[in-house]
């Protein structure tokens, strides 16, 4: 949260990377195991950090981040709905760090976690889907939940109270009518959001009202090129530029951000190496 560090999973080698950021450029800390197998995705909230491992019966575990350094928790790991075949997406805090969710693309549905004050994890809550296939999401600062369903290519939204982490569906699914949205960003002052379409090459945004509704603003508000494929968005701090990583171009393309919401193309980057999978912006 503070920009300071980077976080990695590793999900071949079953570990975790922690980078420190500086104005020079970043250095690898220890690297630890993940807690489980095949970890493919991880957030923070103010040192506390948790990763998704989907290898094997898949789970959840957290660390402290301490001196640059990671430490696990102990008995901070948590189960998934099922005991194999969940398809886990992503993991993630919720505005407040008071919850962590996980999304599974198999069984539809979406798990949230009260985070206790030690850091360890509550009683696992299963909601289902509002559609099919859940897959990346993102929280705006009041707290709603904005997730993609990848085959409708669509967006629906729920809202957390401040006593739990039971969800409240607000908007069902909102299709963008373009193919396969991936992964979600949200624009700082939380108005837009963003979804990956990895079928489709493009961007669609979404304008998000105070209640937490969402209704698409653009089907296609930036494209990433032909057969480019676009799947993981951040977006900088400043709410000015989004990010996209085009994996099929092997680039990664920048957008400007109105103050509308809409898109305007600033270029690309090329020449990242074959596989690279996410980004983050600080």
């Amino acid at each position: 949260g503070d920009g300071r560090h980077a976080f990695v999973v590793n999900a071949l080698s079953h570990t975790v990377s922690t980078f420190a950021i500086r104005d020079g450029g970043i250095t690898l800390s220890p690297v630890v195991d993940s807690g489980g197998l095949q970890p493919i995705s991880v957030t923070e909230h103010e040192g506390l950090v948790y990763v998704l491992n989907a290898g094997g019966a898949g789970n959840v575990a957290g660390f402290r981040l301490q001196q640059g350094r990671l430490t696990l928790i102990a008995g901070s790991s948590r189960g998934l709905s099922a005991a194999s075949g969940t398809a886990p997406a992503q993991v993630g805090f919720g505005a407040d760090g008071d919850v962590i969710v996980v999304t599974e693309k198999a069984t539809n549905r979406i798990l949230s976690y009260p985070v206790r004050r030690d850091g360890t994890l509550g009683a696992m809550v299963v909601t289902a889907s509002s559609g099919a296939t859940p897959f990346g999401f993102a929280f705006d600062r009041r707290d709603h939940l904005i997730v993609s369903e990848a085959p409708g290519s669509a967006a629906s939204s729920y809202r957390f109270d401040e006593r739990s982490a039971v969800p409240t569906l607000i908007s069902t699914s909102v299709p963008n009518t373009q193919g396969a949205a991936c992964w979600v960003a949200i624009t700082p002052n939380g108005r837009y959001a963003y979804t990956g379409n990895a079928a489709t090459n493009n961007v669609s945004s979404y304008r998000i009202a105070r209640s937490g509704r969402i209704e698409l603003a653009s089907a296609v508000a930036g494209v990433t090129g032909p057969n480019a494929g676009t799947t993981d968005l951040a977006v900088s701090t400043d709410g000015r530029r989004l990010f996209a990583v085009a994996p099929r171009s092997l680039q990664i393309v920048a957008f400007r951000i109105g103050a509308d919401g809409s898109l305007a193309s600033l270029g690309a980057a090329s020449g990242l190496p074959a596989g690279f999978a996410g980004l983050a912006a600080n």
